[in-house]
């Protein structure tokens, strides 16, 4: 009788090793999902003096309108009063925020637009 419960242990710790195991390598092997904090994305490029410390996002522009504009592949809403900002000027025109060039932008809670950041 103590054989057999030797054995059933043996065989349940293997088990449960085996378990946890597999368990480890689907977790580190499983990409993380999308969370829903608020974390900021800084670019690798040192931006200038008075520029946000990090972006709700950044891109390139592909396409700009007076209500919209896409970065990145992402459409996004602009807000009714939107700061356009260069390494050299602060609230500038939007003529200068042409297809292809580098922005940061920030967002307000509805996910509009309220600033972009010419990075390049």
């Amino acid at each position: 009788m103590d054989r057999n419960k030797n054995v059933c242990l043996t065989t349940i710790k293997r088990i449960a090793l085996s378990l946890g195991l597999a368990l480890f390598i689907f977790g580190a092997a499983t990409p993380p999902g999308d969370s829903h904090a608020q974390g900021k994305y800084k670019p690798e490029v040192r931006l200038p003096k008075g520029y946000p410390d990090g972006f709700d996002g950044f891109g390139r522009i592909e396409r700009i309108a007076p209500d919209v504009v896409v970065i990145h592949d992402q459409q996004r809403p602009l807000a009714l009063h939107v700061e356009f900002n260069t390494p050299r000027e602060r609230n500038t025109t939007p003529a200068l925020f042409v297809p292809g060039k580098l922005v940061g932008f920030l967002l307000d809670s509805e996910g509009r637009i309220t600033s972009i950041w010419m990075i390049e």
